[in-house]
C-alpha cells in the first residue's frame, strides 16, 4: 500500500530526499515542510503537485506539525538538529517512524560536545518508540550514517575488533575558497576547534583541536590527502553499540589547502569567539563575521571535487590480523547533475531517503531510538549499490598469528 513521508526541511539536504522519493512507487505522498515559500516553490516547480504537497510551516511549531502528521507514515528531519526531540515526542504521539540526519552547531559548545548528552537524552526515549513498535533512526546521513553502517558491516567481518578508523575525504578543488564549507560554516568552525576526541581502552580521550595530523592516500579518485583528528559522534555511539567492542575509535576529517591552518589561526587570534565584544561602538561577535565572509554551501554546488566516506576496521579473523576497508564516494559535478547540490549535500540525504524506502518496504524490522550500527548494514549497501554510487571493498592480511 503507498504511503505518505513528510520532510521537514527541503532547501539543501531535504532536496536529495525528495529528489529520491519522488520515483518510489512506495511513496504516494511527499509532505513538504519548510519556512522558505522559495524553497517549496522551487520543489513545485521542479516535480509538480501531484505527488508533493507543500506547507509553509516553521517546524518549532510541533502543534501544527502534528496536525499534518495525520496518516503520515515516516518523518524525516532534513531541518535542524534542534528540532530532534520536539520532532521524536510528535512522531510518538502521532504513531509515525522517524529517521533525522543528526547536526547542528547547537552540539558543539566551548570545549566540546554535547554528544554524551544527546545519547542520553535519545535513551530514555528509547522503551516509549518500542513500546509502541515504532523505529526512529538517528543520524542518518553521510557520517553519521553511511560511517557507521560501513563500521558495522566490517565488524560482523571479524572475530575481534581492535580499531575502527573513519575518514572523511570530502574537497573542493577551488583556488577560490580558502575555506569551503560544504555544509553548515558554523559547524565547520565549532567542530574544528573543538578538542579532538578519540576512544581508546574504554577511555574517551583528548588531544588540541588540529593538532594531529597524518597524510592519508584515499582510492581513487580521491588520492592523498592530509587528514585531521576530530570530534565526532561516531566515536561515541559506535563505542556504545557496535555487536563486538573496539578498542579504538577515531574520526578523520580531510581540509583542503592552507583551511586547516587559517581555522587554527582565528582561533589562536580569539576570532572564533561567540561573545560579543566592542567595535568602535558596535557589539559584534567575532565568530558572526567569520560566517558571514565564508561562502554558503549553496555557492559550493557546481565546483570540481569530491565528497567521500572511507571506513577501515583492524581485527583478527581465523587467526589472522585483518583490514577491511570500505570506501564510497560521489564527484561534486555528478551530484549537481542528479540534484542540483554539491556532493557532500547528496551522500548526507540519499541514506536517509533509502532508510525511508527500507522501513517502507519492512526491510528494517528493529524498533525503537535507533544509531545506524544498530541496523542490519546489508540493504543499505545494496541500496546504494542500487542508486548508482560505487562501493570499493578492500581487504588486506597483515599477519598471521602463530602459537607456540
Amino acid at each position: 500500500m503507498p504511503k505518505k513521508v513528510m520532510v521537514v526541511g527541503v532547501g539543501g539536504v531535504g532536496h536529495v530526499v525528495v529528489a529520491t522519493l519522488i520515483s518510489e512507487k512506495l511513496v504516494d505522498q511527499i509532505v513538504a515542510i519548510d519556512v522558505s515559500d522559495r524553497n517549496l516553490k522551487h520543489l513545485q516547480e521542479k516535480f509538480g503537485e501531484e505527488k508533493i504537497s507543500t506547507y509553509r510551516v516553521d517546524a518549532r511549531d510541533f502543534d501544527q506539525l502534528s496536525r499534518l502528521m495525520k496518516e503520515v507514515d515516516i518523518v524525516v528531519n532534513a531541518a535542524h538538529y534542534s528540532l530532534n526531540l520536539g520532532l521524536i515526542d510528535t512522531c510518538l504521539k502521532n504513531g509515525c517512524n522517524y529517521i533525522s540526519l543528526t547536526g547542528g552547531e547547537e552540539l558543539w559548545i566551548e570545549g566540546g560536545s554535547r554528544f554524551k548528552e544527546m545519547i542520553e537524552a535519545h535513551l530514555k526515549r528509547d522503551s516509549e518508540w518500542r513500546e509502541n513498535r515504532l523505529t526512529g533512526i538517528l543520524g542518518l546521513g553521510e557520517d553519521p550514517g553511511l560511517s557507521n553502517i560501513f563500521a558495522r558491516h566490517l565488524v560482523e567481518k571479524l572475530d575481534e575488533v581492535d580499531e575502527v578508523v573513519i575518514r572523511d575525504a570530502d574537497t573542493v578543488e577551488d583556488d577560490r575558497f580558502i575555506i569551503a564549507p560544504l555544509w553548515s560554516r558554523e559547524e565547520l568552525l565549532m567542530s574544528s576547534i573543538a578538542p579532538a576526541v578519540y576512544y581508546e581502552d574504554g577511555v574517551f580521550k583528548k588531544a588540541e583541536p588540529l593538532s594531529i595530523c597524518k597524510e592519508h592516500v584515499f582510492p581513487d579518485p580521491i588520492g592523498a590527502k592530509k587528514i585531521y583528528l576530530k570530534e565526532h559522534p561516531e566515536v561515541w555511539t559506535l563505542s556504545l553499540f557496535l555487536p563486538k567492542k573496539a578498542r579504538k575509535i577515531s574520526f578523520w576529517y580531510n581540509y583542503d589547502g592552507i583551511s586547516a591552518d587559517v581555522i587554527k589561526a582565528l582561533w589562536k587570534m580569539n576570532l572564533l569567539l561567540r561573545e560579543k565584544i566592542n567595535v568602535k561602538g558596535v557589539q559584534v561577535s567575532p565568530f558572526d563575521v567569520v560566517v558571514e565572509v565564508l561562502p554558503q554551501p549553496i555557492d559550493l554546488v557546481d565546483v570540481l571535487g569530491y565528497a567521500g566516506i572511507e571506513v577501515e576496521v583492524k581485527g583478527v579473523r581465523d587467526n589472522s590480523h585483518i583490514s577491511e576497508k570500505i570506501f564510497t564516494y560521489i564527484s561534486h559535478r555528478e551530484a549537481y547533475n542528479r540534484c542540483g547540490l554539491n556532493g557532500t549535500s547528496y551522500l548526507v540525504g540519499l541514506p536517509a531517503a533509502i532508510g525511508v524506502i527500507l522501513l517502507l518496504e519492512k526491510e528494517l524490522k528493529e524498533v525503537g531510538l535507533l544509531f545506524p550500527e544498530q541496523l542490519n548494514p546489508q540493504p543499505f549497501i545494496r541500496e546504494l549499490i542500487k542508486h548508482n554510487l560505487p562501493v570499493i571493498f578492500e581487504e588486506r592480511r597483515t599477519v598471521e598469528i602463530k602459537e607456540f
